[in-house]
């Protein structure tokens, strides 16, 4: 009869858990990847699918965005170049927005569907309703200026955030595309305010969580045809996205600076380089409205400090609380007299200060050696340059509930010990339990109070199911999570799952009943810990199942393990008696 009261007690009383949700798995932050000059969607195909189909990241969606939307790439103006919805031009449906990614254009399907993969296009030719017999549409759209690309992403980072509740997102630029990531975080008006972040006025309004470039050409490349020194420039010469990456022109039309410095990357007045009149003058650019406001007088600030600095600008700098690594790559075909990927220098493709990356103290680099136009197709090197940050500052968070997953590769200088920090926010619960998947790959876990202090250590062959964690007990409302493994040439293409539950104290007590014990972890999904109170030497226990039914019983001294591995997944009541005390605690069974 007593033990039906306690049954019935626990009925009445029972909570729902959070479980473990595999089919749920997501990475730390949605990702978008930036293509660079004369890119689209497809630059990163290779390392998407790859992403997609070999690591299970889901879908990949696409935003098509148009950048010279008047369709005349001798003027610049924000407003009229940039439509990221829907318009119709010439009488033709331009359709821009969401879709899935596809090889063709007959297989785009509107809307987007995963949470992790994410692509911008900027590419005229990807862009349904540009093209065809009698039309062709906004030419030069994936070479529009710097500007126009980081207010573009803005718009991006919006709709993937708002589609996905992420609170932020994890950027990867090829090439150029690199620099529309730097102009985004970077750019401010004359009172400091950036100008494209979400949050204009919060310190991380950024959104952003990591950012990896790999063959940007930070501090400028001259590979492309220079109009200055030309009568007869290419198209692509000419074009808004050449000008803005020049790091020097032939010369100067209307100043007499000593320093033929560009002028996005350095800083500049825009009619330096303003066209001179008569079929043998010098013609330049198509426009040279950098800043995209509808004239061409402006003082431009640059990206970086100065023509013979090579780091981000002082007074508009990178922001400090995001992780960056800068991919560099060395192909051994670019033989002209400088070493690179054959359209970056080598020198140019990262920023540094005394051969020391920056930001200091949370900028990584990494070198490969491919030519420049496959390296967005360079999964491994990609892969390698999204390492999670092992900064407690800079740590990833997430919340009870979720699951995600992360790669353990090697480091700077291949350092083969690879630390991940996770902070994980639970200020509403009693206690967490933590669970690793794939732990082949894991070394040992370490967690950390709020105070960054450790509390609890664990190497690989004690590693538990799950880590149970009574809050209270480390007078913290939050912890970090520190997963360290061991990188191998191979250890890239497997991933480990790192997941964390909530759960409440679950103590029922009749009148009658005394706190006798604890258990932990609870949820568990094989061995369940009792621990007796320091004064009780031996108790009875049962396992007992909601519907009264006794499934386990055992007289245990001091401490014991129950194995409960067979047990279907359910809430169970354990009822330990001692003398004439008595307690009963609910727990859960995971599958």
């Amino acid at each position: 009869m007593k033990q039906s009261k306690t049954v019935i007690i626990a009925l009445c009383l029972l909570v729902f858990w959070q479980t473990l949700a595999y089919t749920q798995v997501k990475y730390h932050y949605p990702i978008i990847f930036v293509h660079g000059l004369i890119g689209s969607d497809k630059t990163f195909s290779e390392s998407m699918i790859y992403l997609r189909d070999q690591q299970d990241f889901g879908e990949i969606n696409v935003l098509d965005i148009v950048l010279n939307a008047d369709d005349n790439s001798e003027s610049a103006l924000m407003s009229e170049d940039v439509k990221w919805e829907d318009f119709v031009y010439d009488e033709d449906e331009i359709n821009v927005g969401r879709r899935n990614y596809a090889e063709s254009m007959d297989d785009f399907v509107d809307g987007w569907t995963g949470q992790n993969l994410f692509a911008i296009n900027f590419k005229e030719e990807r862009i349904r309703g540009t093209s065809g017999t009698f039309n062709d549409y906004f030419d030069q759209s994936n070479q529009a200026a710097i500007f126009k690309q980081g207010y573009a992403l803005s718009k991006m980072i919006a709709e993937v955030l708002d589609y996905t509740g992420a609170e932020k997102v994890i950027l990867v630029g090829h090439s150029m595309g690199g620099l529309a990531i730097r102009e985004y975080l970077q750019r401010t008006d004359g009172q400091g305010t950036h100008t494209n972040w979400i949050e204009p006025y919060s310190p991380d309004g950024h959104k952003v969580a990591r950012v990896v470039t790999i063959g940007t050409p930070h501090l400028g490349s001259n590979t492309s045809p220079d109009p200055t020194k030309s009568d007869i420039p290419t198209a692509n010469g000419k074009s808004e996205a050449n000008r803005d990456m020049l790091w020097e022109y032939d010369s100067y039309t209307f100043c007499d600076d000593s320093i033929t410095q560009g002028i996005y990357l350095f800083g500049g007045y825009e009619y330096c380089i303003q066209s001179e009149d008569g079929i043998f003058g010098n013609s330049t650019f198509d426009n040279v409205d950098i800043n995209c406001d509808g004239d061409e007088d402006d003082h431009i600030t640059g990206i970086n400090e100065g023509y013979f600095s090579t780091r981000d600008n002082s007074n508009m700098p990178l922001p400090e609380n995001i992780r960056y690594t800068w991919l560099t790559s060395i192909w051994i075909g670019w033989d002209v007299g400088l070493i690179g990927d054959g359209a970056v220098d080598i020198n140019r493709q990262w920023l540094y200060v005394d051969e020391q990356a920056v930001p200091a103290g949370i900028t990584d680099t990494c070198m490969t050696d491919v030519f420049h136009s496959s390296e967005g197709n360079d999964y491994f090197t990609v892969i390698r340059g999204l390492d999670e940050p092992h900064q407690f500052d800079l740590a990833y968070r997430f919340y009870p509930g979720d699951t995600v997953f992360g790669h353990i590769t090697f480091q700077q200088n291949y350092d083969t010990i690879d630390k991940d920090m996770y902070l994980i926010p639970a200020s509403n619960e009693d206690a967490i339990n933590v669970y690793l998947e794939d732990n082949q790959l894991v070394d040992s876990i370490y967690i950390y109070d709020k105070f960054q202090n450790l509390i609890l250590q664990y190497a690989t062959e004690n590693i538990p199911d799950s880590i149970h964690i009574v809050l209270p007990e480390y007078n913290t409302d939050s912890i970090y999570i520190c997963v360290q493994g061991t990188a191998s040439p191979d250890s890239w293409q497997s991933m480990y799952k790192l997941a964390v539950t909530s759960s409440v104290w679950t103590q029922i007590k009749s009148k009658d009943e005394a706190t006798i014990a604890k258990i932990f972890p609870n949820p568990v999904q094989n061995l369940l810990n009792v621990q007796l109170a320091n004064d009780i030497h031996y108790a009875e226990i049962r396992v007992i199942s909601l519907d009264g039914k006794c499934l386990f019983e055992q007289t245990i001294k001091h401490n014991a393990s129950i194995n409960i591995a067979e047990f279907d997944a359910g809430v169970y009541v354990l009822k330990i008696q001692s003398d004439m005390k008595t307690q009963s605690i609910l727990f859960q069974k995971l599958k």
